[in-house]
C-alpha cells in the first residue's frame, strides 16, 4: 500500500492579481507554535478547471483524518499466507489497528481546532469532523481557494501544503476532506439512440436483468437467498427501492428485503446507477437474503472513505458492488487501501467497476487506471460487448469500445502507484511484474447489448457501463458462495482458477480500449474475460485450499440499521 506523500501542484493558469490576492496573508494556524510535518501539497487541478479566488471562510467541510494501521509487515504477510483465518473486525482492531490512545490523541486535536461532531471510527482507522473552511485552514495550515471545474461544478482545494502537529506524525496517514475539485463518478451509460454500429457475428441485443444468469451459465446454481449483498451508494434511496419492487413484482421474484445504511441525502440524480446495481444484482442472483445500501452523503473522497470504512466496520456482508471511480491519481489511496486491506482480512470482496473512459481515466492523454478499482485489494471488473444467439445463449464477447460513439470503453491499464498484488503475478507477458493490473474480469458493459431496467418508474431503460458489469460479478459471485458456503476474498481464487482451469472463463482476444489491446489470456482490456459461473462454482473450492480461508463471522456487534 503506498504511503508516500501524493504530492499536488496547483497548475491552474491563475493571473497574478488573484494570486497575491489569495495569498496575501499566510495561513492563520491553530497549530501555534507546535513544530509541523506536511501530510500533503497543494491540489492538482486540471486542464479547464479555473480558479475564482479566495474561498469563503463560511465553506463547510467534511474532514477525515486517516490513522496509520500498526504491524503493516505482518499484515501483509497474514494476508499472503494461504488458508489463513479470516479475522473478525475485533481480532482486526487488537492487532492492526490504531491504538485508542492514538485515535483519541487525533480526536481531540481535531475538538481543539473547533471541528464539531467529532467520532473515532469503530475500527480507529478515521477521525471524522464538520467545520468549515477557517476552521480548516487554521487546523492544518493551509489556504484554499474557490475553483469553477472543467465539469461544470463549483468547488474547492488547498493550494497550499497541509501540515500537522509532530507529535501526530505517528499516527495519521493522510488528511482527506480539504478538496472537492476531484471527486468519484459513477459508471454507468445510457444507449446513444443515433449511434451507428456494426456488429459482429451473433446478435447484440440488450437483456432483462434475469436473463444474464442463463447466459453466464448461473442459472443452475441455487439463488442466492442466504447471501447478503452490499452496494455503494449515494443519495436518496426512496426511488430506488420503489424501482426495485417494480422489477422483482414485473419479473415474478420475490420482495427484496432492503436496508440503508448512512443518511445520504436528497440527491436523485444517481437513480439510474443505483437502479442499474440493485436490479442487475437481483437478476443474476435470483434473489438474496438482503441488499444493504451502504449510502454516502456525496462522492466526495471523504464521504466515500467514511462509507467504505462502515462497511468493514460492521463486516456484515461477504461482497459488495462499488461502481464508481476517479483518476487513481487524485484519489485518497493510501486511506481507501487500509480500508479495503481490512476488507481482504476478514474474507469480504469489494467488486469496482473499472471505468468507462477506456485505458485513459485521468482525461489526460495518459494511460491510468481508476481508483479503487486499481487497488490491490478489491476486484476490479472491466466490460465487455456481448453477442447472444438468442437473449439467453452466449455467443462472444469483443472488448467494450464505443468511445467512437460517445458511449465509452471498458477502463483497464496498468497502476501508475500501487503495486502488483502477490495473486497476480505471474500472469504471463500481457502484465507488468511491477504494478497492479486492471482489470481482473469482465462482464457485459456494451450500452447496446446492456440492461433493460426500471428507472424511476420508467420500465426498459436501457442502460450499459462498467456499472453494469460489476453488478453482474457480484451476483454471480454471490451465486458461488451460496454454492460453496463462505470462500473468502474473490481475487485469490479467481486467478488460481483461472490457471487451473483456463475454461471456466470466455476469454476476450478481440478489440482495445484506445490503449490496451486484447490478448489470448489475461490482458488489460478484460482480465481473464467473463465467467462461466457454473464451472467456476464447480472448481473454485479446489481453489480456496491454495488461496485463501473462508469468511469470518461478524463479531462486531454491529448490524444495519433500518
Amino acid at each position: 500500500m503506498p504511503s508516500h506523500i501524493r504530492t499536488k501542484t496547483l497548475i491552474a493558469a491563475i493571473s497574478l492579481a488573484v494570486v497575491s490576492s489569495v495569498h496575501a496573508d499566510s495561513p492563520s494556524s491553530a497549530i501555534g507554535n507546535s513544530a509541523l510535518m506536511t501530510v500533503a501539497h497543494a491540489t492538482t487541478l486540471r486542464q479547464g478547471d479555473t480558479v475564482v479566488g479566495a474561498l469563503a471562510s463560511s465553506q463547510p467541510m467534511h474532514v477525515v483524518m486517516s490513522l496509520k494501521l500498526r504491524n503493516q509487515a505482518q499484515l501483509q504477510s497474514y494476508l499472503k499466507t494461504p488458508g489463513h483465518k479470516p479475522l473478525t473486525p475485533a481480532q482486526f482492531g487488537a492487532q492492526y489497528s490504531p491504538t485508542t490512545a492514538q485515535a483519541q490523541a487525533v480526536a481531540a486535536y481535531m475538538t481543539k481546532a473547533g471541528f464539531t461532531h467529532v467520532t473515532i471510527a469503530p475500527n480507529r482507522m478515521l477521525v471524522e469532523g464538520y467545520g468549515h473552511a477557517d476552521t480548516a485552514q487554521a487546523a492544518f495550515n493551509t489556504t484554499f481557494v474557490h475553483v469553477h471545474t472543467h465539469d461544470g461544478r463549483d468547488a474547492y482545494a488547498n493550494d497550499n501544503d497541509v501540515k500537522i502537529p509532530a507529535s501526530l506524525q505517528g499516527s495519521v496517514l493522510e488528511v482527506v476532506g480539504l478538496q472537492n475539485v476531484h471527486i468519484a463518478h459513477t459508471f454507468a451509460k445510457r444507449i446513444n439512440p443515433n449511434a451507428v454500429h456494426t456488429n459482429a457475428s451473433g446478435s447484440a441485443v440488450a437483456h432483462n436483468p434475469t436473463d444474464f444468469a442463463s447466459i453466464y451459465n448461473a442459472s443452475n446454481l441455487a439463488p442466492a437467498t442466504s447471501i447478503s449483498v452490499g452496494v455503494i451508494t449515494e443519495g436518496s434511496m426512496s426511488n430506488v427501492e420503489s424501482d426495485l419492487q417494480t422489477f422483482t413484482s414485473n419479473n415474478g421474484l420475490s420482495t427484496v428485503s432492503v436496508q440503508v445504511v448512512g443518511s445520504g441525502s436528497s440527491d436523485t440524480s444517481g437513480d439510474g446507477e443505483w437502479d442499474l446495481d440493485t436490479q442487475d444484482i437481483i437478476g443474476m442472483t435470483g434473489g438474496v437474503q438482503q441488499l444493504v445500501l451502504y449510502d454516502a452523503a456525496s462522492l466526495s473522497d471523504a464521504d466515500l472513505s467514511t462509507d467504505y470504512n462502515a462497511v468493514v466496520s460492521a463486516n456484515a456482508v461477504p461482497v459488495i458492488n462499488v461502481s464508481l471511480g476517479e483518476c487513481e491519481t487524485d484519489a485518497a489511496t493510501s486511506t481507501d487501501d487500509q480500508i479495503f486491506e481490512q476488507a481482504e482480512s476478514q474474507g469480504q470482496t469489494f467488486s469496482v467497476s473499472s471505468g468507462d473512459s477506456g485505458a485513459d481515466e485521468c482525461g489526460n492523454g495518459g494511460i491510468t487506471p481508476s481508483y479503487p478499482a486499481s487497488s490491490p485489494y478489491v476486484v476490479a471488473v472491466g466490460g465487455t460487448e456481448l453477442y447472444t444467439t438468442n437473449t439467453t445463449t452466449f455467443s462472444r464477447e469483443t472488448v467494450w469500445n464505443n468511445l467512437s460513439e460517445n458511449e465509452g470503453a471498458t477502463g483497464g491499464s496498468p497502476s501508475t502507484i500501487e503495486s502488483i498484488p502477490s495473486w497476480q503475478q505471474g500472469v504471463g507477458q500481457n502484465g507488468s511484474s511491477s504494478f497492479r493490473g486492471v482489470p481482473d474480469v469482465a462482464f457485459d458493459a456494451s450500452p447496446d447489448t446492456g440492461s433493460l431496467v426500471v428507472v424511476d418508474g420508467q420500465t426498459n431503460q436501457q442502460i450499459g457501463g462498467t456499472s453494469l458489469a460489476s453488478p453482474l460479478f457480484v451476483g454471480s459471485w454471490a451465486r458461488i458462495l451460496q454454492a460453496n458456503g463462505s470462500l473468502g476474498f474473490a481475487a485469490p481464487l479467481i486467478y488460481a482458477d483461472a490457471a487451473a482451469n483456463s475454461g471456466d472463463f470466455h476469454d476476450v482476444t478481440s478489440g482495445n480500449n484506445d490503449g490496451e489491446t486484447a490478448a489470448v489470456g489475461w490482458d488489460y482490456t478484460t482480465g481473464f474475460g467473463s465467467l462461466n459461473v457454473g464451472n467456476v462454482s464447480a472448481n473454485i473450492g479446489s481453489a480456496s485450499t491454495n488461496a485463501i480461508s473462508r469468511v469470518s463471522n461478524n463479531t462486531s456487534g454491529t448490524t444495519p440499521k433500518q
